[in-house]
């Protein structure tokens, strides 16, 4: 096994950790750690991965991703969908209950969406509502009015602009605030396609059909709160309308969801502790009677913490050494090649639970886990430069020399060290059911120089390539951003292949994280670290950040052919139709256009042990479900 050098600042460290579990409850059957404390328990306004993966044990939106990616029913039993997609009725669980024992129904659903729709909210993910009929108006109207009331010298000009009527705008400001707050919710009933017809149903009218819908619906924002609760932690501003609300809502004792346990402990910086809740509807079901997830902020304190029986998980590994200890892994695997060869996914933690334990110099509590996330470089694909010079880059064969002279593997292997999965495509192959990724580009450097040629830039007898106007290549500015060395390593490993396959100059160009983004946003680059992660189980999450009027498309990417598929599968009912026709824009994404050049699929490095840790899926998505998590000691 790796021998790790730990200092005695780093085993003071573990023994305070050791000491912060030790209180007067017993051992949590599951105990994981959380690189840092939690930011937020409202399901309405999460965004970071730990909070979300909290909100999956104390909330139950109505539906759930489960194992292999699918979506399957979580507290609607079942929903019907209109021929048009555009109409979804969900038919909640008799007998649902909240963790006091309160009654959940249709109205709580639609309260706590309703909530994430407010721009008093300030939902970090509102915008996955607003593909819900009148949504996105009621947002932009209740924005205009909260900004009309902090502004009553304003009102000509909202009225001018079609804001309101002058009535409307005149009673706007001369009731107060909770008037104006009911006015909302009158409001949000008479805009928003949002019906909780009686308890048990909940009927959704869409602007047109969102063929992921069901997918959004199994988010944690997705999930319901406690209306009494969440109405005894708020006010109404009486000058402005606006809402207030308590935040200590969320706090133990007083925080009330609807999830399969419910919150016992959580003590800032410290940890966080999960307890079974009793009234949950598949309460026999759940292995676990309690999960706590400790904070430890220092990586090497959280692998020794593991190493001492202290935590059963760590659900991201950033010691500097895991690369070594992935090496340790690929070893182990070596020894039984033949019989992992065998095992799918869904089987490999308990056939390598069932194997031999390791030799030195190996392990297997070690695991890469390719994630919903694709590693690529971004390249300008604009007529000239920002300086105004001519950019060669425009031409898609230049685009397609460049990811022919990428040694994918090279840079898996010798530079992330970290085992992913090298990737052609954009979309990460397997996460999503049915649909199949192209294969993208191969490293071809006899083809890729060929690509070149092609575009006119041959080498004189000096070895320069140059245009027919004798004009010389460019320097291939490659863009990163200095808050990782893995992107310096990687445009490092990407300049010299271009060099030496392409035989093109090319430097490196590295910015701090706020100053890497105003050039990206700018355009001023040629080429530029990228990456991205997938919100949702559906292409289109990937695939239209490359539509020539997407905010993300940094690249200035612009293909009529490319954006029309993206339309005609938006109007395509028929799942599999719809997918083919993605497939067809991926491929000219990835094949043929070359906007970005993919390199790898996200990796998340997770350590258990594979014979004791239960219920974690390997599937991309890593919608890791705490009802699902036992430990066997």
């Amino acid at each position: 096994m790796l021998k790790i050098i730990v200092p005695i600042l780093v085993l003071a460290s573990l023994i305070a950790v050791v000491v912060s579990l030790d209180d007067e409850r017993p051992r949590a059957d599951v105990v994981l750690v959380h690189g840092t404390d939690l930011f937020t328990l409202d399901p309405q306004r999460m965004s970071y991965l730990h909070d979300l993966r909290a909100s999956r044990a104390i909330y139950e939106p109505l539906a759930t991703i489960l194992p292999d990616g699918s979506v399957g029913p979580a507290a609607a039993e079942s929903w019907d969908v209109s021929a048009d997609a555009s109409r979804y009725v969900f038919h909640l669980r008799p007998g649902l209950r909240f963790s006091n024992g309160d009654p959940v129904t249709a109205e709580d659903f639609k309260y706590a969406w309703r909530r994430a729709i407010l721009p008093d909210t300030a939902a970090t993910y509102s915008s996955l509502f607003l593909g819900i009929a009148g949504a996105r108006d009621f947002f932009n109207w209740r924005s205009d009015l909260l900004a009309l009331r902090a502004a009553p010298d304003r009102r000509d000009e909202f009225v001018d602009a079609g804001s309101f009527p002058p009535e409307e705008a005149d009673a706007i400001l001369a009731e107060d605030g909770e008037a104006s707050f009911q006015r909302t919710l009158d409001r949000f009933d008479e805009m928003v396609g949002l019906d909780a017809v009686d308890p048990r149903t909940l009927e959704v009218e869409l602007e047109g059909p969102i063929p992921y819908f069901l997918d959004l619906v199994a988010f944690g924002t997705f999930s319901p709160v406690h209306r009494p609760t969440l109405e005894a932690a708020t006010t109404i501003d009486a000058v402005t309308g606006r809402i207030e609300e308590d935040r200590g809502w969320t706090k133990p004792g007083r925080l009330i969801g609807n999830g399969p346990f419910e919150l016992a402990r959580w003590r800032f910086q410290r940890d966080c502790r999960f307890e079974k809740n009793p009234f949950y509807w598949n309460a026999e079901s759940i292995p676990a009677e309690s999960i706590e997830a400790v904070v430890i902020q220092d990586p090497n304190t959280a692998i020794l913490a593991f190493e001492a029986g202290e935590v059963d998980w760590i659900p991201d590994v950033r010691a500097e050494y895991r690369a070594d200890m992935i090496a340790e892994r690929l070893a182990y695997e070596d020894r039984f090649e033949a019989i992992l060869a065998e095992t799918g996914d869904a089987d490999l933690d308990r056939t390598l639970g069932s194997l031999p334990p390791p030799d030195a110099g190996e392990r297997r509590n070690i695991h890469t886990v390719d994630a919903f996330g694709t590693d690529f470089f971004h390249v300008n694909c604009r007529e000239r430069l920002t300086n105004g010079t001519p950019n060669p880059l425009v031409d898609p064969r230049v685009r397609r020399a460049l990811a022919l002279c990428i040694d994918k593997d090279a840079l898996v292997e010798r530079v992330t060290r970290l085992n992913e999965t090298t990737s052609g495509a954009f979309v990460p192959a397997g996460s999503i059911p049915g649909y199949q990724p192209p294969e993208g580009l191969p490293f071809d450097p006899d083809r890729g120089r060929a690509e070149l040629e092609a575009a006119g830039w041959r080498r004189d007898d000096a070895g320069v390539r140059r245009n027919a106007d004798g004009d010389p290549f460019p320097t291939l500015d490659i863009l990163f951003s200095t808050g990782s060395p893995r992107y310096k390593d990687l445009s490092l490993a990407l300049r010299d292949m271009w060099r030496r396959e392409l035989q093109i100059p090319a430097e490196i160009s590295g910015r701090p994280g706020n100053e890497y983004r105003a050039q990206l946003e700018m355009g001023n680059f040629m080429v530029a670290r990228g990456g991205w992660y997938g919100d949702y189980g559906d292409p289109t999450t990937f695939l239209d950040l490359n539509h020539s009027e997407d905010g993300n498309n940094h690249r200035g990417y612009a293909s009529p052919r490319y954006d029309e598929l993206l339309a005609t599968a938006a109007a395509t009912l028929d799942p599999d139709a719809r997918f083919r026709i993605l497939e067809e824009a991926e491929r000219i994404l990835v094949e043929e256009d070359l906007p970005i050049l993919p390199l790898c699929t996200y990796v998340t490095v997770y350590m258990y042990e594979p014979d004791r840790l239960r219920g974690l899926t390997r599937h991309p998505r890593l919608d890791q479900h705490p009802a699902r998590w036992s430990v066997r000691r």
